[in-house]
């Protein structure tokens, strides 16, 4: 867990290390459309490490988020846990483009029926994406909206 949030540079060089995943979630609103494709997480060792900070995937979107000032355009969107609650921060060209509105991190037990598959959702303009996925199921997911 950190105590500030992170800078825009700190998530840009992460980013150049951050590899993604095939299960690209798409979606549209207005007639714009929205992209995010997963980081691939499998590097990490214990929830610690998660909690501190990781470059969770690209969002590039071709309108601007409903409850904040996100802008148009590619973002690295990165997610930790600042002073106990879960925060997520888009970032473009080393500067935090915007905090998200709203940050729903669940945790999943194997016997659930939870689909690895993640969703757009254009009532309030957020995205859910599964983190941590085990074959088709998924262990950790996020709820983010912009």
């Amino acid at each position: 867990m950190r105590k500030e949030k992170p800078s825009g540079r700190e998530i840009a060089d992460m980013a150049k290390k951050t590899r993604t995943r095939t299960d690209v979630v798409l979606g549209k609103k207005d007639g714009k459309n929205v992209k995010f494709t997963p980081a691939e997480l499998e590097h990490l060792k214990d929830l610690d490490e998660f909690e501190d900070g990781q470059v969770i995937g690209i969002l590039e979107n071709e309108l601007e988020g409903d409850e904040t000032n996100l802008p148009q355009g590619k973002h690295n969107v990165f997610l930790s846990k600042v002073d106990g609650n879960w925060k997520a921060y888009a970032e473009a060209g080393g500067e935090i483009s915007t905090e998200a509105a709203r940050v729903e991190v669940s945790y999943h037990r194997l016997d659930e029926r939870r689909s690895s598959q993640g969703k757009f959702h254009p009532e309030g303009w957020c995205f859910t994406i599964c983190l941590i996925p085990f074959f088709w199921k998924c262990i950790l997911s996020a709820r983010i909206c912009f």
